[in-house]
């Protein structure tokens, strides 16, 4: 029991003071703001806004300043600039996935949970005529997101924003562009 003062049975050095003692260099225990509002949030927005135009700007030339745009809208959610990861290390893929139009994103490397590998953006039903309003194009958004297991150990989690909601489908696939293809299609 503790009556203050100094525990005289106990041997060895101090302790390090709290000031002292080194930071954990283990997994983070929280997500890094941009590296999370980039993909659950930001990227997802604009594509709800207009999804054919979204499509169409990964697509073409102007990608690069597109991409880089995204991320000053995401300091501009966040509240700050960007320090903790790089954006330049962002990838973008145009692809089909059966007979959908997908753009798939690898995120710079996750280091918390529920941080995405990658994310996914599949053009479900298009308007058929370009005088329908760009809310009726669906679309469905999947992250691959990093996870661990109970024993420490690191996994993925297959996830789908719909509606507001984030949908867990629990274990996903490894952290590639071609399984998290292969997943999706099983989505849909």
């Amino acid at each position: 029991m503790y009556r203050g003062g100094l525990d005289a049975t106990r041997r060895g050095p101090p302790t390090a003071m709290f000031w002292k003692r080194k930071k954990p260099t283990g997994p983070r225990s929280e997500p890094r703001d941009h590296h999370y509002a980039f993909a659950h949030v930001v990227l997802r927005d604009v594509c709800a806004s207009d999804p054919l135009q979204l499509f169409a700007i990964v697509a073409s030339p102007e990608q690069e300043r597109f991409i880089a745009w995204l991320w000053e809208l995401t300091e501009k959610r966040v509240g700050k600039p960007i320090a903790e990861l790089d954006p330049k290390t962002l990838a973008v893929t145009t692809c089909r996935i059966g007979e959908h139009p997908a753009i798939i994103v690898r995120m710079p490397a996750p280091e918390a949970v529920a941080e995405a590998h990658l994310v996914g953006l599949l053009l479900t039903s298009v308007p058929e005529s370009a005088s329908e309003a760009p809310a009726s194009v669906a679309f469905r958004y999947f992250t691959l997101e990093h996870g661990v297991n109970m024993d420490g150990s690191a996994r993925t989690v297959l996830c789908e924003w719909a509606d507001g909601v984030h949908r867990n489908f629990g274990e996903g696939p490894e952290a590639t562009e071609s399984a998290f293809i292969e997943a999706l299609a099983g989505k849909l």
